[in-house]
C-alpha cells in the first residue's frame, strides 16, 4: 500500500523567528534536526534533539507551503489542549505569528506499525484506540468541529460521481442514486455522535513504543461517532490480518459508502500542491472501502 507523502520542508529552511522560538521553549541551541517522512503536510516534521540533550518533536508550517495547513495545524493545537491522555503526546508549546503555526510536543521514542500490519500491531492499536474512544467520549472539547459538516462534502461525492459520469467497478453501474442514499444516511448518523474522535487514524499516525500506543497528528479531529475512528483503522488493516467484526450498525455501513465515493472521486483529481502522491493512495483505499463496501451489502 503506498503511503501520501507530503514534500517537506527541512527544519534549516523554515523562519528564523520559528527556530528561535523553538530554541527558546527548548531552553538551548538546536544540534540535530531529523526530518521525519509520511502524512499529508508540506510542513516542516523533524525530532529535535538541543546541545543540552533534551528532545522534542517540532511541526510547523506557514500558507506559503499550503495554503490550508496552517488552519488545521490551529485545529490541532486546540484539540491537544483538550486531550491529555496516555494515547497522546503531550503539548509542550505552540507558536502562531499569524502566518506561520507550529507546535512543540513531546518526541516519542518510538516506531511506526510494520506494515503490512501484524497480528499483535493491529490488536494493540485496536485495544488502545478503543480506551481512547471511551475516554473522548463524551467529546472533552465540546466545540470541536462537526466531522459530519466539515467533511460533508466529501462524504457525499457519489452526487458528483454521477454528475462527473466518474468510472465505476461494473458492479456499481446503475446503481450510483441508491449508493448516493446509502451514504447521506451515513452522514446523518454520523452528526449524531457525541465523541472527539481523530479523524485521521493511518499507520502513518500510530507510534509504537514498548508501554504505549499513541496516535498523532490530531489536525483533523472532529466530533463524530464511537466507531468512525474503528472504520478508518480497520480499512487499513483488513488485508493482513483478522479483525472483530464492526457493530451491525446500518450507520457504519452508509458511512463506510461514504467514504468510499469520496475518495473514488477525489483519486481522479489533480494532486494539490506539496501532496503529489495523494490521488494514488486514495485509488487503493477506495479499492479496500468499495470491496468492503460490498461485502457489508451483500451485493
Amino acid at each position: 500500500m503506498a503511503y501520501a507523502i507530503g514534500v517537506r520542508t527541512p527544519y534549516e529552511a523554515i523562519p528564523a523567528a520559528v527556530r528561535g522560538w523553538v530554541e527558546r521553549e527548548l531552553g538551548s541551541s538546536v544540534v540535530s534536526a531529523k526530518t521525519q517522512q509520511g502524512g499529508f503536510s508540506p510542513g516542516t516534521a523533524a525530532r529535535l534533539v538541543t546541545a543540552s540533550g533534551r528532545r522534542a518533536f517540532v511541526k510547523a508550517v506557514g500558507p506559503e507551503l499550503n495554503p490550508d495547513t496552517p488552519t488545521l495545524f490551529r485545529n490541532e493545537i486546540t484539540a491537544m489542549r483538550a486531550v491529555s491522555l496516555p494515547q497522546t503526546p503531550t503539548l509542550y508549546s505552540t507558536y502562531d505569528d499569524g502566518a506561520w503555526v507550529g507546535l512543540l510536543l513531546e518526541d516519542i521514542d518510538g516506531a511506526l506499525p510494520v506494515h503490512p500490519w501484524r497480528q499483535d500491531d493491529a490488536n494493540r492499536v485496536l485495544d488502545a484506540l478503543a480506551e481512547l474512544t471511551a475516554a473522548l467520549t463524551p467529546s472533552p472539547w465540546p466545540d470541536a468541529p462537526v466531522a459530519a459538516e466539515r467533511s460533508g462534502d466529501f462524504l457525499s461525492r457519489w452526487h458528483r460521481i454521477i454528475a462527473d459520469q466518474t468510472p465505476v467497478p461494473s458492479w456499481i453501474r446503475g446503481r450510483e442514486e441508491e449508493l448516493a442514499a446509502i451514504a447521506q444516511a451515513g452522514l446523518d448518523a454520523l452528526a449524531q455522535g457525541n465523541s472527539l474522535a481523530h479523524w485521521d487514524i493511518r499507520a502513518d499516525n500510530v507510534l509504537l513504543t514498548d508501554d504505549r500506543v499513541v496516535f498523532v497528528d490530531w489536525a483533523f479531529a472532529s466530533r463524530a461517532t464511537p466507531w468512525a475512528d474503528t472504520v478508518f483503522v480497520q480499512a487499513e488493516m483488513r488485508s493482513s490480518v483478522r479483525l472483530p467484526v464492526l457493530p451491525d450498525d446500518p450507520g457504519a455501513t452508509s458511512f463506510i459508502a461514504g467514504v468510499a465515493g469520496g475518495l473514488l472521486w477525489g483519486s481522479r483529481r489533480e494532486a494539490p500542491p506539496g501532496l503529489p502522491t495523494i490521488r494514488t493512495w486514495q485509488r487503493e483505499q477506495a479499492e479496500i472501502y468499495l470491496t468492503w463496501l460490498r461485502e457489508r451489502l451483500g451485493w
